[in-house]
């Protein structure tokens, strides 16, 4: 069963249109019809829709703007514009405004309607898929350097505007390559999957986990009350990294070496940020790993310490 919202205001195009997914015998249509946008936005809030058939001739709404207000409302659905006009160049633009296909009402018959559909349905789940496949990464299901990185200036704006501080670690795995050399690469990546899921469980889900490559991983501590809970969270990844892992019949234990710094006492742009938590995870290196160091212009005093054995 195919679920979708028809926002049509003409009763003849409307019935037309059911009428048409009607005789399509491989699957069954679920229709739901609005004649109104707000009426449609209203529906795609509360109910789960597999495609949206829309026209762009609204009573309250008329040409693309209608097309940008379903898809700011919901991305995820995929969007079938229905037109009166054969018009290529307002084709292009509602598929640029986020619409998978553009047909003119009328002209037709039920194959090509339902596989319109079926086919929007399917190319709007490759688009997520190679979306997701951009922003994350492939091993672990972290976000990636990419969409870290994207992450990270949208946090900075907000730190700046609500004046709350970020704390921003890179973390290095302490010993990591000494398992992949001794164990092999296949219970290296079982250990950054394992790894992943503890430094997740180690932070709030409004805070950022990153890979950025190999076995260093980076997170972005939003709106945190004082530099002190930065400890607080620091503490509890070195110990949570500390206790050993159980990989397909192996006892691994590892540390994790953190550096920190706190935005926007070191006021610095992104890559001037990551130099200094780089620079202050090689010194919680240098001190033995298994804890962490702050930067010195971070705004904290420059410390560090360690995981309890």
């Amino acid at each position: 069963m195919i679920a979708v919202l028809l926002i049509e205001d003409n009763d003849v195009d409307a019935q037309f249109t059911q009428d048409l997914l009607a005789e399509w015998s491989i699957e069954e249509f679920r229709i739901t019809h609005v004649k109104t946008l707000a009426d449609g936005l209203a529906l795609i809030g509360q109910t789960r829709f597999d495609a949206i058939l829309l026209d762009l001739s609204l009573p309250d709404a008329f040409g693309l703007p209608t097309v940008r207000q379903v898809h700011a409302t919901n991305p995820a659905i995929p969007v079938v514009v229905l037109s009166g006009v054969s018009d290529q160049a307002l084709a292009l633009q509602a598929v640029q405004q986020g619409a998978q296909d553009y047909l003119v009402k009328g002209q037709g018959h039920p194959e090509l309607l339902a596989r319109a559909v079926r086919y929007a349905i399917e190319r709007k789940r490759t688009e997520e898929r190679l979306t997701y496949l951009a922003q994350y990464d492939h091993l672990t299901g972290l976000v990636n350097r990419s969409l870290f990185r994207d992450r990270l200036i949208q946090a900075m704006a907000r730190s700046k505007r609500l004046q709350q501080p970020i704390g921003l670690m890179l973390l290095d795995l302490d010993r990591f390559k000494a398992v992949n050399d001794t164990l092999g690469h296949d219970i290296g990546d079982e250990l950054l999957k394992a790894v992943s899921e503890r430094l997740k469980s180690c932070v709030r889900e409004v805070d950022t986990v990153a890979r950025m490559g190999g076995d260093e991983f980076t997170i972005i501590l939003e709106g945190v009350p004082s530099e002190a809970s930065i400890v607080v969270v620091a503490k509890r990844i070195a110990e949570a990294i500390s206790s050993a892992f159980e990989l397909k019949g192996h006892h691994v234990s590892i540390g994790v070496s953190i550096g920190i710094t706190v935005y926007p006492h070191d006021d610095q742009g992104i890559d001037e940020l990551l130099k200094h938590s780089d620079e202050a995870m090689y010194r919680a290196k240098q001190q033995g790993g298994s804890g962490f160091y702050f930067h010195e212009a971070s705004g904290y005093h420059t410390q560090s310490a360690h995981a309890e054995s």
